[in-house]
């Protein structure tokens, strides 16, 4: 009898359409993917009004934020006048696609914002402003430019949700984590199954740490990339992870 496909879930990214590349990633490893996103995006929108005139940069650190920042540009042309920074190649693909090529890129990493902050500090000058659309819980940009004299503007552009209730597949082998908030709710979920944590990174796997027993180990992959997936479930299946 042929062995059975191991099984891993997916808990992030949120959407079917973002998961996509991870799914296809974990099928090329010749694992058997479950995608059940364990936190949700809800867009919100940012009021202009409130937002302060001719930012000396704005930082995107999430493809979530787009949506009410392109609502912003309309109503603010000195916003999208002004430089944009960018975490990861993704970000600054998609804001060029809507026609905003950012004068600054950095890491996709769980490093990402402290590298970001510290581009956008040798780029301005004390007291000049920051424009950060950010996501609910985000705070550590806006700590490490405040740290360095720079003002920051950070209105909610997103808001994450816990997604409480959903029954875990009581057969995996993994579980992928692609934020510290997927972790906080998988850990209250009174039926998850002892499996191997997959973190995306650093910050994701100092929120599993603590909790080392209740998983058969806890690996991060080598970058946040569904190719960083793929050879870390590779080694899984090899013994060498």
């Amino acid at each position: 009898m042929p062995p059975q496909t191991q099984r891993i879930c997916l808990t992030g990214p949120a959407t079917e359409r973002a998961a996509r590349r991870w799914i296809d990633a974990v099928h090329a490893a010749g694992w058997s993917p479950v995608h059940l996103p364990l936190v949700r995006i809800e867009p919100v929108a940012i009021d202009a009004r409130r937002v302060a005139a001719d930012p000396a940069f704005v930082a995107v650190t999430s493809q979530n934020a787009l949506a009410a920042l392109k609502r912003l540009w309309a109503e603010r042309p000195d916003v999208k006048d002004a430089p944009h920074a960018a975490v990861g190649v993704a970000t600054a693909r998609a804001l060029r696609v809507l026609g905003v090529d950012p004068a600054l890129v950095g890491p996709s990493a769980d490093a990402g914002a402290k590298a970001l902050a510290e581009g956008l500090v040798e780029r301005t000058e004390r007291g000049q402003s920051v424009l950060w659309p950010r996501g609910s819980r985000a705070e550590d940009l806006r700590d490490l430019l405040q740290r360095a004299g720079r003002a920051v503007d950070a209105p909610v552009a997103y808001r994450t949700v816990d997604v409480e209730g959903s029954v875990l597949p009581k057969r995996l082998d993994a579980a992928f984590f692609a934020s510290p908030s997927a972790v906080q709710v998988w850990l209250r979920a009174p039926d998850a199954p002892r499996v191997t944590a997959v973190a995306i990174g650093q910050t994701t796997q100092t929120e599993l740490a603590p909790e080392y027993a209740r998983f058969r180990r806890i690996v991060r992959l080598d970058e946040p990339s569904p190719r960083a997936l793929r050879t870390a479930l590779e080694r899984l299946t090899s013994g060498a992870g």
